[in-house]
This record gives structure tokens, sequence and C-alpha cells, in this order.
């Protein structure tokens, strides 16, 4: 329970100890307001239900906002974002209302209660995040406010004369996900979210660099786990201007997603035919990848001399890790035929 006190009008006090604080005031000048004792009482201890109240009623959310009140914000300095904390007497006056119910919804906004004490507003597409961080001793009381907004931060960041399309989502995204780092726990796992927002968005207005980043926030388990479908089509669009994603597809086809276990590929003729595409399309991730394959067995049946075809292919460009493969190959006794080709065997056992 709060307790608020008023400065009093001078003259029109009832007590002795307020006639001679008025004097005071009088005195030096200070006596502007009545004086009287208020109590405010504590709406709610159920949060969910204490903010169903602050957000509506303008008199809660006064007596209820901390003097003074954190506030975080994201300013561009530089080519870089800057998180700058503040320290306010009071906050703006519209600063609340997206709290709103009807506000929310008049900019599509989602309003997301999140146990213990925060409360997030935001959109589908990454352009607006903010937080409200309440802490309780015999009420709720809003604490600090987080504002993770970063369209007039990419304005002054991200500019480019003529952005593909997507650019500018696919920029938002990695920015997000850097900014975890300078945010708590808490808030990072909606900045992560945020940061799969926009990537998807990316993807939706053109970027495969952004379709690819989505998944793999996604499959990472930092941001919200996309359904396989979902998956599986922002994949498939990232591939197309990168051959060398066809290696990530085409693990997907055999575990979904599901890391660590020791299950038959779940579609391996869908894997093998991803990994071949990819390699004819010039990508050396993928030879290396049918390589490894074929030498263990692990998604076709092993096949040693294809294993050796496959690394000997990588080998014309890629120098680090196939000359290894070649030579481990040979230790074991196999021998290289020239007219066996990596490419090609299909995807049965």
């Amino acid at each position: 329970m709060k307790r608020f006190f008023a400065i009093p009008i001078c003259g029109m006090t009832t007590r002795r100890l307020n006639q001679w604080l008025s004097i005071v005031l009088l005195s030096t000048g200070l006596c502007t307001s009545t004086f009287a004792s208020t109590e405010q009482q504590c709406p709610a201890n159920n949060f969910a239900d204490f903010v169903k109240i602050f957000s509506s009623d303008s008199a809660v959310q006064k007596a209820f906002t901390a003097s003074p009140i954190k506030a975080t914000h994201v300013v561009a300095e530089g080519n870089i974002p800057k998180v700058v904390v503040r320290s306010l007497k009071d906050l703006p006056a519209d600063e609340l209302s997206v709290l709103s119910a009807e506000s929310a919804a008049a900019s599509s906004l989602a309003i997301e209660i999140t146990f213990p004490n925060r409360v997030v507003v935001r959109d589908q597409q990454g352009t607006f995040l903010k937080i409200f961080v309440f802490k309780h001793s015999d009420c709720w009381v809003l604490n600090s406010t987080e504002d993770w907004t970063l369209e007039a931060v990419m304005d002054d960041v991200a500019r480019t004369d003529h952005p593909s399309p997507g650019e500018r989502e696919l920029k938002k995204g990695v920015m997000f996900d850097r900014l975890v780092n300078k945010a708590s726990g808490e808030s990072g796992v909606s900045l992560y979210a945020a940061s799969l927002d926009s990537y998807v968005d990316g993807a939706r207005k053109g970027s495969a660099q952004a379709a690819i980043a989505a998944a793999g926030i996604s499959l990472s388990g930092q941001a919200p786990r996309l359904p396989n479908e979902q998956i599986l089509k922002l994949m498939n669009q990232g591939i197309q201007s990168n051959p060398d994603d066809g290696v990530f597809l085409s693990l997907f086809y055999c575990d979904e997603g599901e890391y660590g276990n020791d299950k038959a590929c779940i579609d391996p003729q869908k894997s093998m035919a991803t990994l071949d595409s990819a390699a004819l399309r010039g990508s050396t991730h993928a030879l290396l990848r049918l390589g490894e394959v074929y030498e263990t067995g692990t998604v076709v049946a092993a096949d040693l001399p294809r294993a050796m075809a496959c690394y000997r292919e990588a080998s014309k460009t890629e120098l680090k890790w196939s000359p290894a493969a070649v030579e481990r190959l040979l230790v074991r006794g196999v021998v290289m035929d020239s007219s066996i080709e990596c490419i090609g065997a299909g995807g049965t056992q």
C-alpha cells in the first residue's frame, strides 16, 4: 500500500501540524496546494489482474509508477546501435498508451503478459517492441521501461541507396540478435523473437539470406520454433541464391531439427537429392557432406569409393579438409577410381 501527501493551501488546514507547515511554506513562498493524505489501494495482487486494471486506468498508472523510473532505448551512434539507459522523473504522457487493448489493436500490436513481472508489447514484423517491467512490494509498481524499437535507428545505421528486397529487415534481424548481449536474459527472449520476426518479414519481401537466417535462429532454440512446413519453405527459398545452404536443408530432411539422437534419417531420398542438387550448382560444402555421408553410411549405405570421388571433387576448390579426407581413405585401402562419380547415386539404402 502506498501513501501520498499533497502540499497544503495556506489558511485551509485543520490540524495544528498542518497550520505550522502552512506558516513555514508561506514564509518561503512555497504554499501552493492543498495538504491531504490519500491512500491508493492496491487494485490487485495477482499480476495479470493488476496489469488489466493498470493498462486502462490513468489514475492507477500514476499512483503505481515509480519516480524516478528507469527508461531504456536504442539510438544510433555512428554505424552501430547504442543502448541508452536514463532515469526519468516522469514518463512521457503517451508512453503507457500502448498498454491499452484498444490502442494496441488499432496499431496491430500484441500485448503479452510474461510472468512473473513483465508486459511485452510487440508486432509480428519486428518493427515495434516495448517491455514494461514491474516490481512487487506492497503492490505492483512499474519500475522500468525498455523501448527496443529499431525503426529510427535503422534509418540512420542501415542507409542504402538501392536496398535489395528484404535487406532492411535482414539487417534489423541481425541488429536485434546482437542487442541481446546488451539486454537482460528475460528481455533477450523478446529480442530473439523480434529478430526472427524481422527475418521472416525479410524473407516474405524476397531476401533469401533472411529466409535462411529465420530458419537458423528458429532451429537454434533461441527464438520460437516455427512449424516444420514453414522452415522447409524458408530453406528452399534460401538455397535459390546460395547452394551451400543445401547442406542445412539436407540435414533437416534427416532430423527435422531434432539434434542429438541416433535415429535413422527420416527422408534419405530428399536429403541426398538436395545434396546432389547443391553440389551440381557448385557447392563444395555439399561435396564434402556427400563424401562424409558415403564414408559413414549415416544416410545411405556406406560407399567408400564414391566417398573418395566426392572428396577428390571437393579438393579441386577446397584445400583445407578434402586432402586430409582423401588421405584418410587411402590409409584405409580405398583406391582412387576415376570412373566413379560422386553425384547421382540416388537416395536408396
